[in-house]
């Protein structure tokens, strides 16, 4: 198997007895063929790569579909290589989730609710002594600022304790300014 010109994928020495290929293989050898002309030698090094071992990977379904070892030629290195079918390693099993830590999770996202509640509380009155009323939308823009950022690092192992503080932080920094504004 290697790749013509004009990315025209060419399977080489067909036998007589050979199955058919199916059409999603067919499919997948052309759309690898396309994108490695595309690439060429001139790509950066986790292109080839990547196109390399998409090369690979269809070489070993065309061994598997065909019965027999294929010699894989790879497009951009040159390099031949006999695939004898895709690799049969053993799925590996699902580790178990890390326990949380909670003590120094909850710790951690105390500091920092305290730390972002005084900050905002600060900041908001500050500018309530020098705008008036003016201290709510401008805090409206300051929880909306950092709610895409609080939103995407909630699913990092250390760092959606930050964001659970600093969210429990601005919760509490608008009951207070609210509280204090109005009573």
């Amino acid at each position: 198997m290697h790749l013509a010109a004009g990315g025209q994928v060419v399977l080489g020495d067909r036998r007589p007895g050979d199955a058919v290929l199916p059409a999603e293989l067919s499919a997948d050898l052309r759309e690898w063929g396309a994108v490695a002309a595309r690439v060429g030698a001139d790509a950066i090094p986790e292109q080839q790569d990547i196109v390399s071992r998409r090369g690979r990977q269809l070489a070993g379904r065309l061994s598997d579909v065909l019965g027999r070892p294929v010699e894989y030629r790879d497009p951009l290195t040159g390099g031949v290589d006999l695939v004898h079918g895709r690799t049969t390693e053993p799925i590996p099993l699902l580790q178990a989730p890390e326990p949380i830590p909670w003590g120094t999770g909850l710790t951690v996202s105390a500091f920092f609710a305290v730390v972002a509640a005084i900050g905002d509380v600060t900041l908001s009155r500050a500018f309530g002594e020098a705008f008036g009323m003016l201290w709510i939308p401008a805090n409206v823009l300051v929880v909306g600022g950092l709610s895409p950022s609080l939103w995407l690092i909630r699913r990092l192992p250390f760092w959606r304790w930050i964001g659970y503080g600093v969210a429990a932080g601005l919760a509490a920094a608008w009951v207070i300014l609210l509280l204090t504004a109005f009573l």
